[in-house]
């Protein structure tokens, strides 16, 4: 492993594109688009440009009027609370719709929280037949044949941003249509996205595949073409395996019984470093807190982050720049590529202060220190039992009036 460097961002943005193209040359993907910039200034535009009426509308349709706040969400630039308290502040409950979306964030982090690790394995025994194939190439690249799935792999692979109904008619087709591994497919579409969130990823594909979710999710193209104006249906050559009532997908997509058991996928761990020596007190400064309000970094300590090849080593180009921006905001963080262990002895660390997180790698990067876990707000101010996050329905039945005022 090569030794730690300490980085010095450029304060122009171009400049700053390239250096993250020199520092990590074997990123893949395309450079970040401008629409896309990372850092919390750019987060509160997009939040004050919010429409949530029309979102209530037509959040739905591929052209709709949808937020494009996931990336600053994942990322700490804005936190979900002050997010969802703007909001509704500025629409009251006009914007049902979309606090409802936003307390989906809230569900799905909860859950990994409670759960842990077991988000990355089934969560309950399939309700339909699911196939284990790998994921072919032909998905890897977009060249399965058909416009609207290789138009939405497109998406995935150019900006790392796919419409949320793209999402669910793209993990649909994978799972149920091509039998491959929701796990494989998941990993793989989480490695690819801008807004690449464990819990919401993990956790919507489970939905799909009926391992989270008390009926597998599949759709026609009758759904298909409604929501995105016939741009993919109206010139296709190919053979269409949506078109067909749901009764007539249901019959050919589950003609075997399901499987009695969830399927078990065991994490590899990091490697295990020896306990530090040292005294020095430091702010880790992770990917889920890149703001400069965070309320972390008030600590009268060194604030460190670092690119960790085993942590963010399969990230795609426009995540890094994404970060880098976010980081450019951050002036008295310190910013090194390396492995996290090496560069915290560096600095004499044996104790750290930072945000907590339910991703477990990150926990185990930090296991050799002594660590402050800071708690993160809730949206919602109650607790939930393990049962009422097995569904979202009942998590909103208890979230709902708390936080609509209901």
């Amino acid at each position: 492993m090569k030794p730690a460097l300490k980085l010095t961002i450029p304060s122009d943005r171009m400049e700053r594109l390239h250096y993250v193209k020199r520092i990590f040359p074997d990123a893949r993907g395309d450079d970040l688009k401008g629409e896309w910039a990372g850092g919390r200034s750019n987060a509160l535009a997009k939040l004050n440009n919010v429409d949530a009426v029309a979102y209530g509308r037509n959040r739905n349709f591929l052209n709709g009027s949808v937020t494009h706040l996931s990336p600053y969400l994942r990322y700490g630039c804005l936190t979900l609370n002050e997010t969802f308290a703007a909001i509704k502040g500025k629409f009251g409950l006009t914007a049902e719709n979309l606090l409802m979306q936003l307390a989906w964030r809230d569900y799905w982090r909860q859950v990994w929280f409670t759960r842990g690790n077991a988000i990355y394995s089934e969560m309950e025994p399939p309700k339909v037949a699911l196939g284990y194939a790998r994921l072919t190439d032909a998905v890897r690249q977009g060249e399965t044949g058909l416009p609207c799935m290789d138009a939405f792999i497109g998406d995935l692979l150019g900006t790392g941003y796919v419409h949320n109904h793209a999402r669910m008619w793209l993990a649909s087709y994978i799972v149920h249509h091509l039998k491959i591994d929701w796990r494989e497919a998941a990993d793989w579409f989480e490695a690819h996205l801008l807004d690449g969130d464990i819990a919401s990823n993990h956790l919507s594909w489970q939905w799909v595949a009926s391992t989270f979710s008390s009926k597998p999710y599949y759709f026609n193209k009758e759904n298909l073409a409604r929501y995105t104006g016939e741009n993919y249906c109206a010139d296709c050559t190919a053979v269409c395996p949506f078109d067909a009532s749901y009764e007539t997908l249901q019959a050919r997509l589950f003609t075997q019984p399901a499987s009695a058991d969830a399927k078990r996928y065991p994490l590899k761990p990091l490697p295990m470093n020896a306990a530090s020596m040292h005294k020095a007190v430091a702010v880790y400064v992770h990917d889920e807190m890149l703001s400069p309000n965070n309320s972390v970094l008030n600590q009268p300590f060194p604030k460190i982050f670092v690119f960790d090849p085993q942590l963010h080593g399969d990230w795609p180009l426009n995540r890094l720049q994404f970060v880098m921006d976010c980081l450019s905001e951050m002036m008295h963080v310190e910013v090194w590529v390396g492995d996290t262990y090496d560069v915290l002895l560096q600095r004499n660390v044996g104790e750290l202060i930072t945000q907590a997180t339910p991703n477990a790698r990150v926990k185990q990067a930090l296991t050799p220190f002594l660590t402050k876990w800071q708690p993160v707000d809730k949206l919602v101010d109650a607790e939930m039992s393990d049962k009422r996050l097995q569904r979202f329905s009942r998590y909103w039945d208890k979230a709902a009036p708390l936080l609509l005022g209901t």
